[in-house]
């Protein structure tokens, strides 16, 4: 399965808007989102324009596809220590599994530029550089990021057969090695579970939710500690998991997802943080490190640890705790 943060900086890490402010004298304006992962099964980048037509409104120009997009560019991506470069293909994100939501802009054809990665030498601390050619005499587009490594649990660890403890009235801590170009991070919890009832003929069906747990920890160490409040993971299922009358839930495992992104990542999220509430400006400042265009190229790394177990007593809270109990949970 590939974990990505999105093509489009909404997804994953950006939990407040950043907006790229285009109403400017330029009438061509690149604007390029892209995070390359070790973790990934392939790598993808968005290319795309906006820019001020004088004559035509910009919600029709959206809709127009040789408008939204450079049908003939060049987009390769070149390793700077090894001076490999390796071009990327254009394909229709729709038949990618990553389809546009609908909105201002044309959702098909959905471009977007792919790499395997298996076709690429994706290095750990080597320094990547996005090149993009319009091929139509203008400048080179240019954005640059160090490859983030691996990610590793090791607290609680994973050799002896993880069973993780929520306690209402305690701390559950986390701790995982990182890259040491790694400078924000994200938690996640996936909570699987089978559900039967009337509406499934009495047969099960499988389930999952996510619970958020830590949003934009931001560390520059290599070695990571959170400390989760159990009251939230059972506050989150009780809001998360509707109560319904003659059904029955079985909990199955749970899923860590640790997610780290890249300084250009941090680097957005505190401009955008800091210009949201009565401090804010009418016209904040946003953060670019595409040279010739707009947008962020960033490293990230998913973690991701499946079919976790629960403590014994965990799974007692879930079926008859105060926070759960109307949930129907039998194990």
């Amino acid at each position: 399965m590939k974990y990505i943060f999105g093509l489009i900086l909404a997804a994953a890490f950006i939990s407040c808007d950043n907006e790229l402010n285009v109403v400017e004298d330029f009438k061509d304006i690149p604007v390029v989102y892209g995070f390359i992962s070790m973790s990934d099964t392939a790598q993808y980048i968005r290319v795309e324009r906006a820019f001020i037509d004088e004559t035509e409104s910009a919600l029709v120009l959206a809709q127009n596809p040789d408008s939204l997009y450079y049908l003939n560019a060049s987009v390769t991506l070149i390793n700077n220590d090894s001076g490999m470069a390796y071009p990327l293909t254009m394909v229709d994100g729709n038949l990618e599994g990553y389809q546009r939501e609908e909105g201002a802009f044309a959702t098909s054809p959905n471009y977007i530029y792919k790499i395997k990665s298996t076709d690429i030498d994706l290095i750990a601390g080597d320094t990547y550089t996005l090149l993009i050619d319009r091929n139509d005499g203008t400048e080179a587009i240019e954005a640059s990021t160090t490859m983030l490594g691996e990610s590793d649990l090791k607290f609680p660890v994973a050799s002896n057969g993880i069973k993780l403890p929520f306690s209402s009235i305690d701390l559950t801590r986390l701790t995982w090695q990182t890259s040491e170009f790694a400078r924000i991070h994200n938690l996640s919890f996936d909570f699987n579970y089978r559900e039967r009832g009337p509406e499934t003929n009495g047969l099960f069906e499988k389930k999952t939710i996510e619970w958020r747990a830590v949003r934009n920890l931001k560390s520059d160490e290599t070695r990571v500690s959170v400390d989760v409040e159990g009251v939230n993971f059972y506050t989150f299922l009780r809001g998360a998991i509707p109560i319904a009358q003659g059904v029955e839930r079985r909990f199955e495992d749970i899923t860590i997802k640790v997610q780290s992104g890249g300084e250009e990542i941090n680097e957005f999220l505190q401009i955008a943080s800091a210009n949201v509430g009565i401090t804010s400006t009418q016209d904040p400042p946003f953060f670019s490190n595409v040279e010739g265009g707009r947008g962020v190229f960033s490293s990230t790394y998913d973690l991701i640890i499946p079919k976790v177990a629960l403590t014994n007593q965990t799974i007692d809270s879930i079926k008859d705790g105060q926070y759960t109990s109307e949930l129907n949970f039998t194990n």
